[in-house]
Parts: C-alpha cells; sequence; structure tokens
C-alpha cells in the first residue's frame, strides 16, 4: 500500500509536470492568447539597426505616434522643464527639428567625457538639429560650473525632481534620445557616445544630416 501510494504521487507528479512544460512551451512561442505583434516584432533587420548600447529605428520604418512612451517608434513623452536661466522649456516645442535628448549629471565621469563631442556636434549642425541636455539628480550650482567650465552653449534644463527621469523610464546616465521631426523617438543610447555616433543616428533615423561622407 505504502508503495503504491508513493507511486501515485510520483505520477501526478509528473504529469503536472508535463502540464506546465505545455503552458509554458505555447505562452512563449505562440504568444499569451491573440496577440499583437509590438513594432519592433514586424519590422525587418534593415530598419532597425542595434548595438550592445542601444539601436536606431529607421526613417523610412512605420511608427506609432498615438502612443506616447520612451521606447522606439513611440511619441517622446514631453515634458517641462527650466533651464539654468529659469526659463521653461517644454521638449514639444522642438516640434518641426530632431532633437537629440541627453541626460547627464557632474558626478558621472562618461556623461562628463562625451561633452565635448555633443559641444562639438552642436557646433555643426545646430542650425538642423536640437541638443537639449537633461541635468538630473544633482547640485544645480556645480552643474552650471561644469557647464561653464566646458564652455557648453546647447541649451540644458534641470531635472532636479526626476520627472523627466521617470518618464523615461531611466536607470542610468548617461543615456541620450534620437527624436525625428514629428516627435517620434528612433534611436536610443546608453553610455557615452563619441560625435560619429550622434552623426550616424541623425543619418539613419532622419533627413537631417547628408548621407555618410557628406560630414
Amino acid at each position: 500500500m505504502k508503495f503504491a501510494k508513493i507511486f501515485g504521487i510520483v505520477l501526478f507528479a509528473l504529469a503536472g509536470i508535463a502540464i506546465l512544460s505545455l503552458v509554458f512551451r505555447s505562452y512563449f512561442e505562440e504568444g499569451p492568447g491573440s496577440h499583437t505583434p509590438k513594432i519592433s516584432e514586424v519590422l525587418t533587420s534593415q530598419l532597425i539597426a542595434t548595438t550592445s548600447q542601444g539601436g536606431f529605428l529607421d526613417k523610412s520604418a512605420e511608427a506609432q505616434p498615438e502612443i506616447a512612451a520612451p521606447f522606439l517608434g513611440n511619441s517622446a513623452p514631453d515634458f517641462e522643464l527650466n533651464d539654468f536661466d529659469g526659463k521653461p522649456v517644454r521638449l514639444s516645442s522642438f516640434r518641426g527639428k530632431p532633437v537629440l535628448l541627453n541626460f547627464w549629471a557632474t558626478w558621472c565621469p562618461p556623461c562628463k567625457k562625451e561633452m565635448p563631442d555633443l559641444e562639438r556636434f552642436h557646433e555643426k549642425y545646430g542650425d538642423k538639429i536640437i541638443i537639449l541636455g537633461i541635468n538630473w539628480n544633482d547640485d544645480p550650482p556645480k552643474a552650471r560650473e561644469l557647464l561653464r567650465d566646458a564652455h557648453i552653449s546647447y541649451r540644458n534644463v534641470i531635472d532636479d525632481l526626476g520627472k523627466a527621469f521617470v518618464e523615461y523610464q531611466l536607470t542610468a546616465v548617461p543615456t541620450s534620445f534620437w527624436i525625428d521631426e514629428q516627435g517620434v523617438i528612433r534611436g536610443v543610447w546608453n553610455g557615452a557616445m563619441d560625435t560619429d555616433t550622434m552623426i550616424a543616428g541623425f543619418q539613419k533615423t532622419t533627413n537631417s544630416i547628408g548621407n555618410l561622407g557628406d560630414h
């Protein structure tokens, strides 16, 4: 009797494992119910370029601008923050021009490393593309001093309460977003970047800069 009872328990456990494996296989291979593919799942590799640090959605790729979310193909979440002169700056006010959104802090070495490249990009393409720096979780006087000492001329705003940081679901700085003329996020980059990365990003995602080699 005891052996039969144990044998029955083992059979019941094995049956349960088999059922669970079928459920998980169905979920991960076929998706839960009537799954609607996200934009990243239906685009071809030619329309999305990815690296270990980020990705870019080609300017010819379909987008979903009706959804405001910090992801490729969605509208960039709007916000209004004050610059270092106390003047309010709203992201959507730049609509009609591409924007490079760059989150940074003075205590972040990679942020300071990429600043000269951002400034060089601004000096060359500032008439076509807006660079907007967002200083997060920082001491404003110290941030102002860094901008002055680094001779930064592109516009910067203060996110002292973390409003934009939360809206964009960030976990670290520096993080940058390439936003097209219609306000759609076309590129995301985690970590420091150089001027060539900025240029290549906009060449893939907008018509604001010519083909590679034209700059």
